[in-house]
């Protein structure tokens, strides 16, 4: 068969890279609802092939499909809506920079728009509040699967219309509280209100076995994340379960009789309480270990420290329990 007609001859054909938004569909509303503020988007559809005989790339009718991008929106409403968002049940449509203008009257295949059903992708995700102030808090989610060849026109210009977008008129979408609505129907715009810096005011750690808690300060070169662990399916879809959790901070007063107590701190079970600058709190009842490492490195510009680190594994369902 003769191969199709290209429209490579003019520089107009060459796009930007770029996602201008990324919109999710849960089953309770089954309309599309932004993820808010989105950087640094990346998506592949690649073709799975195998070798012949001539070591010949040969495709098998099917593609993997990635994609990543940084959900600037890190707020507790964000967070509290990651184990829906990941539970391997929404949709997900991909705003790219020649996106066409939502149809009104009726669906029709458009320009710029990615979509991909539940049934073709999975997505996990990691908060990540490391570094100070001037530092983003942040979310990176990363989705995975795979779709036939024969699929790949629907998913790489969706069919969409404005009825399928999410308005101020609609109050039952699972993720509506992440954007800004309108009466316009184009599924919400990003909140401001929810970017959040990093940053931590104080940090607590008491025996899980008895009252007392210790608090430590100052702290520099924090690290902090939760990151989902993701198995996959048949299908190659991330169905994530569980958080692993990753700790880790200077401590910056290193008096003698101060480290004379460490010996004590890593011989208990830890409950450990980070409070953010922005007022998130992180509560981990005897859920991570601790470990220290008193260091002293360098000359006199730099200073000596107790390095900390907590680490440990929790069920994605108890998530909400631990960031209030």
């Amino acid at each position: 068969m003769a191969l199709p007609a290209v429209t490579t001859a003019s520089p107009a054909n060459i796009k930007a890279a770029a996602f201008l938004g990324v919109y999710v569909k849960d089953t309770t509303l089954s309309k599309w609802q932004t993820l808010g503020s989105i950087a640094q988007g990346v998506l592949n559809v690649h073709d799975f092939t195998s070798p012949d005989s001539l070591a010949r790339n040969k495709t098998n009718g099917a593609s993997d499909f990635t994609a990543k991008c940084i959900m600037k929106q890190a707020s507790l409403t964000e967070i509290e809506l990651l184990d829906s968002l990941c539970n391997g049940t929404n949709a997900f449509l991909f705003k790219l920079t020649d996106a066409g203008a939502i149809p009104s009257g009726g669906a029709a295949v458009t320009a710029g728009w990615v979509v991909v059903t539940a049934a073709q992708v999975g997505v996990k995700a990691k908060l990540v509040l490391d570094g100070t102030p001037e530092q983003d808090a942040h979310i990176e989610l990363e989705w995975q699967g795979s779709i036939l060849n024969s699929a790949k026109d629907a998913a790489l210009k969706a069919s969409i219309q404005d009825t399928d977008f999410a308005s101020s008129a609609d109050s039952t979408g699972v993720f509506q509280a992440i954007g800004t609505y309108t009466a316009t129907k184009d599924g919400g715009s990003p909140t401001n209100s929810h970017l959040k810096s990093c940053g931590v005011s104080s940090v607590t750690i008491e025996d899980a076995a008895s009252a007392g808690a210790q608090g430590l300060s100052p702290i520099t070169n924090v690290k902090i994340s939760f990151d989902m662990l993701a198995t996959t399916d048949g299908l190659r879809r991330y169905l994530p379960n569980a958080l692993d959790v990753a700790i880790e901070y200077d401590w910056m007063a290193t008096d003698s009789a101060d480290l004379l107590l460490l010996d004590a701190f890593v011989a208990v079970d830890p409950n450990v309480v980070i409070t953010m600058l922005s007022g998130l709190v992180i509560t981990l009842n005897n859920q991570v270990g601790i470990e220290t490492n008193f260091q002293s490195s360098g000359d006199m510009d730099k200073s000596r420290a107790v390095i900390f680190t907590h680490k440990g594994k929790v069920l994605q369902s108890s998530f909400d329990g631990i960031v209030s």
